[in-house]
């Protein structure tokens, strides 16, 4: 504290600052010191020396000095005066209130208290003694503040900007869109024109070419997903797989592919004749493109064969002549399944699914009864045109019901449904992992590295078979599962009324909300991500494997979980990541496809690209010759392309770079299995495109030129032949 004897300094003001007497007298003195110096030297006319530039410089700031002092002091002086004035105003305080009946210990000390109190507030007010802990303090928190306030303008501003969805192309699947986003609370706004209109949320009914050129957003569909899952397609990918791991794929039916393999499918007829002499096989003939159950017929003899298979393209299979029935119907499963992201790879089920029934009641197929289709086929479209469908307002009766309704009937009736719904998890993620690879090629070319395009999403619907035997029977892939929710109801010949469905709405409307709230689109990620950092998901390069993505930290209380109460559940890579990894291996040859396609974007391998890869890989040497190659090349190529129409360019495609890479392997390689010569034969490739060294991937790595390789670290290998 200051001492109490110092005397109050006199001061005036100078040019409208409050100054001690001193400072005024000093900057007096110096002014005169001047003026006599200057008119001395004019009376004399001599020069005289002045001072040096730094003394008058150190002397300016001597008297600088001297005046903040004096500031000091008289700031000091003033504060005591005012702390002096307040003590004597509490005295008088505490006497009144001695005087007025309150007691002498307690006025004085809560007034006391109230006079500290306000000095303090003084001191505050005026900036004068404020302690460096109390501005460290009084900063931080005015920096909370000032981000608080920040953050609450972004999330306002965020409100007011709409999600653009574009449903020019939703067809059908408008008004389950509309309900979604009504039901979910977000503020949104349609286009539903075909204007090139930049959107946040693009879905389309069919497939991803829907819009030409898609700027940034989401968009529902995969490119070249829905050519994939055709049924020639998915049966030559399937079948691929069904060489590598036998066991592993024995859930799809024996599949021919018609016209180019009628006469193997008639040596194999002939085959199972003489196994089985007093059984007649049966077998289903569906056309290639077909859909809804048009075109399918039945056939106990391939000579009975009509123009679809003999000249429209189409596949023939086993029949599954024994399935599981309830009330002595035949029925199947539609399980949705979303596919949320391939790199990484994101798959998750819907727990709720759709059970369709004939309207027949079932008995073994045979000569008479073959050509009844209300018996033998469980195609909605189909059966819908019965007299016999029943359409019921509760999920648990009718010729549709939920999927699990239909469990709950199987599980009263004493069925292992818990590990029948485990079977179905595992044929759905082998099957996706089967398409994936020719999915990436094809994602690869339209959506480049370097290239900004939409993120893309897409629901698939599994049509499942089960047999007596509880093993689930994958009939087709859908690509565009329907999603209306109404059914047209014929009044009269050629006038139908439209009815709402409420199995349809059970089963569809909690399926799209919780597709929506998983991918968040447009600025409902944006509002959920703020002030979170962004998860490997959606960071990562477009290249990363599924080891390198971290799991994304828990949301907070405030933060809605997607997942939480949700009818998804994720299967890849939660469930089935580690389990099923071994069956990515033709992922790393389409990798290798990929590097030696030369242009980025085509889907074409020509026959100098595939010299190329021989001779990096070095697959010329000792049994397999240049020559043997580019045979090979040729023969493979005309064999894939033979259905190409004129004009179109020629190439290998990655299914033809498969076989060949198979019959590579199989010539060259050592093993057991075709497994264990394509690994090796894919390790050996790796090896000498690294000069020797094997690529494993490693985060730490450094970057190739080509993203498709990854980030590696090296381990040397032996010979291919040893």
């Amino acid at each position: 504290m200051w001492g109490s004897s110092q005397m109050p300094i006199v001061t005036h003001r100078h040019n409208g600052k409050l100054e001690p007497l001193g400072v005024d007298k000093a900057r007096e003195d110096f002014a005169d010191d001047t003026s006599v110096a200057s008119s001395s030297q004019l009376q004399r006319r001599q020069p005289r020396r002045l001072p040096a530039a730094s003394q008058q410089a150190q002397y300016a700031r001597r008297l600088e000095i001297e005046a903040i002092e004096a500031k000091k002091r008289f700031t000091r002086e003033l504060l005591q005066q005012h702390h002096t004035l307040l003590e004597n105003h509490a005295k008088e305080v505490n006497e009144v209130a001695g005087g007025g009946g309150a007691s002498g210990d307690d006025a004085p000390t809560r007034t006391n208290h109230d006079s500290e109190k306000t000095v303090a507030s003084h001191q505050g007010d005026g900036n004068k003694t404020v302690s460096e802990s109390e501005m460290v303090h009084r900063s931080r928190k005015k920096k909370k503040k000032k981000k608080r306030k920040k953050e609450r303008q972004i999330r306002t501003k965020q409100r007011k900007v709409p999600l653009t969805v574009d449903t020019s192309k939703a067809k059908s699947n408008v008004e389950v869109l509309r309900i979604c986003l009504n039901e979910l609370g977000w503020f949104w706004k349609e286009h539903c024109t075909n204007r090139r209109v930049p959107c946040d949320l693009y879905w389309h009914a069919v497939s991803f070419y829907d819009n030409y050129k898609l700027p940034p957003g989401k968009v529902n569909k995969f490119p070249g997903l829905q050519e994939l899952v055709r049924k020639a397609q998915l049966s030559k990918l399937l079948h691929q797989m069904q060489q590598l791991f036998p066991t592993e794929y024995e859930f799809y039916p024996k599949t021919w592919l018609l016209p180019e393999q009628f006469h193997q499918f008639c040596a194999d007829v002939e085959v199972m004749h003489q196994k089985k002499p007093n059984h007649t096989p049966i077998f289903i003939v569906k056309p290639d493109c077909g859909s809804q159950g048009d075109g399918i017929y039945l056939i106990n003899d391939p000579h009975k064969l009509s123009s679809i298979g003999l000249v429209r393209p189409a596949i023939v299979q086993e029949y599954v002549s024994k399935p599981l029935l309830l009330e002595r119907t035949k029925f199947d499963l539609r399980v949705y399944v979303l596919v949320a992201s391939i790199e990484p790879l994101q798959v998750y089920i819907c727990r709720e699914g759709m059970a369709r029934f004939c309207t027949m009641k079932y008995q073994e197929p045979t000569t008479q009864n073959l050509h009844q289709v209300y018996m033998h086929l469980t195609n909605y479209s189909l059966n819908k045109r019965s007299e016999d469908f029943v359409h019921a307002n509760s999920g648990d009766r009718g010729s549709k019901r939920t999927m699990t309704s239909a469990f709950a009937s199987l599980a009263n009736r004493g069925h292992d449904t818990l590990q029948l719904w485990e079977d179905i998890e595992e044929l759905v993620i082998k099957t996706i992992t089967a398409i994936l690879p020719d999915l990436k090629v094809a994602w690869q070319a339209e959506l480049t590295v370097n290239k900004i395009g939409p993120t893309c999403f897409q629901i698939l619907g599994f049509d499942i078979i089960v047999t007596n035997q509880m093993k689930p029977i994958l009939l087709e892939v859908n690509s565009s599962p329907s999603l209306r929710l109404d059914f047209d109801h014929e009044i009269s010949p050629g006038v139908y009324e439209i009815i709402p469905s409420p199995v349809d709405e059970q089963i569809k409307i909690p399926l799209i909300k919780d597709v929506l709230r998983l991918i968040k689109p447009g600025p409902i990620g944006r509002r959920h991500s703020l002030g979170r950092p962004r998860s490997a998901a959606s960071s990562t390069s477009s290249y990363m494997s599924d080891s390198d993505v971290t799991t994304p930290e828990p949301m907070s209380e405030d933060e809605e979980d997607p997942l939480h109460d949700s009818c998804l559940v994720e299967i890849w890579p939660r469930k089935f990541g580690k389990r099923y990894e071994e069956l990515r291996i033709i992922e790393r040859v389409a990798r290798l496809y990929g590097i030696f396609l030369g242009v980025r974007g085509a889907i074409r391998m020509g026959a100098t690209a595939f010299r190329t890869f021989s001779r990096r890989c070095k697959l010329g040497k000792g049994s397999l010759s240049m020559a043997s190659i580019d045979i090979m090349y040729i023969d493979v190529t005309r064999r894939w392309n033979i259905d190409l129409p004129e004009g179109t360019a020629g190439g290998m495609v990655f299914g033809a770079f498969l076989e060949a890479f198979f019959l590579i392997a199989r010539k060259k390689a050592r093993g057991d299995t075709l497994l264990e010569k394509v690994s090796r034969l894919v390790d050996h490739c790796e090896c000498n495109l690294n000069e020797g060294v094997l690529a494993i991937p490693n985060k730490g790595g450094r970057k190739l030129r080509r993203p498709e390789m990854g980030h590696y670290k090296f381990r040397r290998l032996g010979p291919l032949d040893s």
